[in-house]
């Protein structure tokens, strides 16, 4: 994998953590999800390092960047990624996020569309508030904020993992465990309570969006957080939307099939290059 350097960008609202890539091409920026970091997207890097210009943040509240105290509805973490784009990429940029950086994703093209020529949502959890509770997400989250609150150190917290995921590497849980002491908890009780939510209307996001969008979407039945019709309802409001779905993946889309994933991705940006002339 080639090397991907670490550095920091201050923004007016908090210090945001990011990784860069070479550059072998047009801007590409990567946008985990909740409880992540840009170490999420490793399986994919490879792919998007040989004709992009990778650059991966931590999120507000996330890994090394810094956190906002109250400052966690999804209305909120554009905020940095514009400046982010403004001040660091200084060119329109193609945006790749995963859930939460999904949401992230849209509301950027929907309130800086000069900043974005091209962006992807993976499973983004758009309407999620309407079935949260009868979600996997909700049992997850909260166990997630239990284990975050004991505020155990890396070993521990990858001991407690371990508990009930008998199946991942040991890489993995320890990856998963850094992610997770490193989180602020506020963040996961935003998304419980609902006040992820507040003041944001994915509706009127969505129909506000000009630029080409790719929505990718999981099976809800292995834990996607898109239903089928509201994953036709997102594609329907977006002006230049595409719409696919796998059946055979769930969430975590990128690390499921990562292959799949990038060849994707890349052959929608390189679409999107070819209609801009």
């Amino acid at each position: 994998m080639p090397d991907y350097i670490e550095k920091k960008f201050t923004a007016s609202t908090v210090q945001l953590n990011y990784a860069e890539g070479p550059e072998n091409g047009p801007p590409m920026v990567l946008i985990h999800g909740i409880t992540g970091r840009w170490g999420e997207w490793d399986s994919v890097l490879d792919q998007f390092a040989a004709n992009w210009h990778v650059y991966a943040i931590d999120l507000r509240g996330h890994g090394d960047s810094g956190r906002v105290t109250g400052g966690y509805r999804y209305g909120d973490y554009h905020t940095e990624i514009v400046e982010f784009l403004q001040k660091v990429v200084s060119e329109p940029a193609f945006l790749v996020g995963h859930s939460l950086g999904g949401i992230a994703t849209a509301t950027v093209c929907n309130s800086d569309p000069e900043l974005v020529t091209a962006g992807v949502m993976e499973d983004p959890p758009l309407y999620i508030r309407e079935w949260f509770n009868e979600s996997n997400f909700a049992p997850c989250f909260k166990a997630t904020l239990e284990l975050c609150k004991k505020n155990l150190n890396l070993r521990d917290t990858a001991l407690e993992l371990r508990k009930t995921d008998a199946d991942s590497s040991d890489e993995m849980i320890v990856f998963r465990a850094l992610s997770l002491i490193n989180v602020d908890s506020e963040a996961i009780e935003f998304a419980i309570d609902g006040r992820s939510d507040e003041g944001l209307s994915a509706d009127e996001v969505l129909s506000g969006i000009n630029t080409p969008m790719l929505l990718i979407q999981a099976n809800p039945d292995l834990g996607g957080a898109l239903r089928d019709v509201e994953a036709t309802r997102a594609v329907d409001l977006l002006e230049q939307g595409r719409h696919v779905k796998w059946d055979d993946v769930g969430h975590g889309m990128h690390n499921g099939a990562p292959e799949r994933f990038g060849q994707l991705v890349n052959a929608f940006f390189k679409q999107a290059i070819r209609k801009r002339g």
